[in-house]
């Protein structure tokens, strides 16, 4: 039971301070039992909700970071064609081929919402 004392959850809640005390959930009575079952899915349910929003903040973050690389590519190739440099230059060093380097100064191309850069060609 010592390793109880040092779980931060288990001294928020009275269920698990009591069931300390007990040593065992076998005896429990049956309105405590009650109880217990009940913290313990409430508290599986919490551990549930915050491991699925951190799954949703981590796709999140990807997806925005996959749509700032896709502008930082579009301007980049951009910056290319005002200098004058060939499409088949910007093509190798962006790792593009030379219709989607074509696509890009058309402005023929969408960002989606997961962050993927779509080259519109035909």
């Amino acid at each position: 039971m010592e390793v109880l004392d040092r779980l931060p959850w288990a001294a928020q809640c009275a269920v698990f301070k009591k069931l300390e005390s007990i040593g065992s959930v076998s005896a429990m009575t049956k309105e405590e039992r009650i109880k217990y079952d009940y913290a313990i899915t409430q508290y599986r349910n919490s551990l549930a909700v915050l491991d699925a929003k951190l799954k949703e903040g981590q796709e999140q973050g990807r997806a925005e970071e996959r749509a700032k690389a896709s502008k930082e590519k579009i301007d980049t190739v951009k910056r290319f064609l005002k200098a004058g440099v060939s499409y088949d230059v910007i093509a190798n060093s962006m790792e593009l081929t030379v219709k989607e380097v074509e696509a890009i100064n058309n402005n023929l191309f969408i960002i989606k919402d997961d962050g993927y850069l779509i080259i519109i060609t035909e």
